[in-house]
């Protein structure tokens, strides 16, 4: 689902990613947040997802937080692929 949600967020700022990950953030050592990785041109920028956000996506809620965080990641990510 979050998958969706950033793909659809980054065409909407005209970005085409190439790649989407989210690694569990139990093996960074946090139980409760992840990190969503978005890949685009051999570039990639990332972010903090907390597990109730993802679980508030999943029941059909998008949180406004979220997105802003992903905007802003995808945001990075266009200024690098302009560089």
């Amino acid at each position: 689902m979050i998958k969706e949600f950033a793909t659809c967020l980054a065409e909407q700022m005209g970005i085409q990613l190439t790649r989407i990950s989210v690694v569990d953030g139990k093996l960074l050592g946090c139980r409760d947040s992840h990190l969503l990785q978005l890949y685009a041109d051999g570039q990639m920028e990332s972010t903090l997802l907390y597990q109730r956000e993802l679980e508030a996506l999943q029941n059909g809620s998008a949180c406004d937080r979220l997105g802003a965080r992903i905007r802003s990641a995808l945001s990075r990510l266009q200024m690098q692929q302009e560089t």
